[in-house]
């Protein structure tokens, strides 16, 4: 397990490393600004950094702690007149929350869940894939099944007709010439 370390800290997530390193920034800015010598000023931002539970990563309570002694022990307030700093064990991680409120029994049951589900829709995938390979194969091995043979017919329709057409005209020609009817007295009618 990686550990990030800050101030004699080793912290196990990137997440808390970088909040404390935030709390450390705010805690030297507040150095800085604050009149650490004014019992007024350090009740004040120890009440303010306390009442809205601004510090919560071991640096930011060890800074609260200090303005706690330094209250008591320098300005001798009773500790009865300024507020204990509250110590909140905060899970950041979501997955861990929610890992916390399973038990073992309830993890057993959603593992077989997510693994039939699984199997199922690889079942189903595979169908799937059958079903467009059996098409391609389909496709390949009889084109245009259907529709082949249309063209065929169609074209053996015409060619009958055309056989028919010329028969009749060879028989109305023959009449013709029987009658004695020519071409250039059948064009002027």
């Amino acid at each position: 397990m990686e550990y990030f370390y800050l101030d004699g800290y080793a912290f196990s997530t990137r997440e808390e490393y970088n909040l404390a390193v935030r709390e450390e920034k705010n805690i030297s800015s507040i150095r800085e600004k604050m009149d650490l010598s004014n019992k007024d000023s350090v009740l004040g931002i120890y009440r303010r950094l306390v009442s809205k539970n601004m510090l919560t990563t071991p640096i930011g309570i060890e800074f609260e702690r200090e303005l706690r002694r330094r209250l008591i022990d320098e300005f001798a307030v009773e500790e009865v007149d300024i507020p204990n700093i509250r110590v909140e064990h905060r899970d950041k991680s979501a997955v861990a929350k929610n890992q916390s409120q399973f038990s073992l029994e309830q993890l057993q049951k959603e593992n077989v869940r997510l693994s039939s589900s699984g199997m199922k829709k690889n079942i189903f995938i595979v169908g799937l894939i059958v079903i467009v390979i059996g098409m391609f194969v389909i496709a390949f091995f009889s084109p245009n099944t259907g529709y082949a043979n249309y063209e065929d017919k169609i074209i053996n329709k015409y060619s009958s007709w055309e056989e028919e057409l010329k028969e009749r005209e060879a028989v109305v020609s023959e009449k013709e010439a029987k009658l004695g009817i020519t071409d250039s007295e059948s064009d002027t009618d």
